[in-house]
């Protein structure tokens, strides 16, 4: 995953939708919430990537009658969306890690030869 990739809303989403089934602004209240609004989620920048998804295959959606009629479209983590969650998180946490390894870097310069 390349740096620029690390605050996609995509592994949220799908890690939301491994809990249960959510409609979007639920998406986006739990993601707002959650971060302490350090990641700031709006419907409108939401859906886009719900729609992707859905064609990838990794989550479906459907209607439920809520309170007096209304319909309220939830989405539900597919098994591909599981796949493609469990392989965000493998790169996600090689990131952190890779990341982590710099900042613990304490000064000392590599000798010739050495690799590690």
């Amino acid at each position: 995953m390349a740096a620029h990739n690390l605050y996609k809303l995509d592994m949220l989403i799908l890690h939301i939708l491994s809990r249960h089934d959510c409609y979007g602004y639920e998406i986006t209240q739990i993601i707002n919430k959650y971060s302490n609004n350090t990641i700031n989620t709006r419907v409108s920048s939401l859906y886009p990537i719900l729609y992707r998804m859905i064609e990838h295959g990794y989550i479906t959606d459907y209607e439920k009658i809520i309170k007096q009629k209304r319909k309220r479209v939830y989405y539900h983590l597919e098994p591909e969306g599981y796949d493609e969650l469990n392989k965000m998180l493998m790169e996600y946490h090689a990131l952190v890690a890779g990341i982590q390894s710099v900042l613990d870097y304490d000064g000392i310069l590599l000798q010739k030869g050495e690799n590690s």
